[in-house]
């Protein structure tokens, strides 16, 4: 008989290899505590497809609001960190990157309610201090005027020329999601990179 000891898959005692059972799942002290485990993860693997039809339906009942924000807070997480210690684009002020709780926003020069079709459009969101943004109410005309320096006049006379309308379809908004969520990983990388 061998001294050789095992660990219970289900109890956690250690016993003798030769006195439990051994099965695919594992080795058991005895066949109870085998049916147990088996019971165990059968109500796990239950609980997982749960949670996963779960998911489902909450994929099927989102509205296109929740995607049009979803797609938004995706962009704009993009900015914050593309934009990752600049200064104000209106005031010129530094902004405090490290604060918790948003002290830095991502700016429209054209806002979301005005133009909801340059909501996704780059050259229109830029880094910008909470102070500019939400109680200036954007500060647009000094954002205007740093704007040009940034990007160039052709390009601002075009931001505010195009009155397109544009629809955008679940799918585009699922793609903008899953893009900028990408380019923002790869830029904290970057960062991370960069630190070390």
């Amino acid at each position: 008989m061998s001294n050789a000891k095992r660990r219970c898959c289900h109890c956690k005692e250690y016993q003798l290899k030769d006195s439990g059972l051994i099965i695919p799942a594992g080795f058991f002290c005895n066949l109870d505590h085998a049916m147990a485990y088996g019971k165990k993860k059968g109500k796990a693997k239950r609980v997982k497809q749960e949670r996963a039809e779960h998911r489902a339906a909450k994929v099927r009942l989102k509205t296109a609001g929740e995607y049009v924000k979803e797609a938004q807070a995706s962009i704009n997480a993009y900015v914050r960190i593309r934009d990752y210690g600049n200064t104000c684009i209106c005031c010129g002020a530094q902004m405090n990157w490290h604060k918790l709780g948003g002290a830095v926003d991502a700016g429209h020069y054209r806002s979301r309610g005005a133009a909801s079709h340059m909501r996704f459009n780059l050259f229109n969101i830029h880094a910008q201090s909470v102070k500019c943004n939400r109680f200036l109410s954007g500060n647009v005309v000094d954002y205007r005027i740093n704007l040009i320096k940034k990007i160039g006049l052709a390009k601002v006379e075009a931001i505010e020329c195009d009155n397109t309308p544009r629809k955008f379809t679940i799918e585009y908004l699922q793609r903008v999601k899953k893009i900028f969520n990408k380019k923002t990983r790869l830029y904290k990388r970057k960062f991370r990179d960069a630190g070390n």
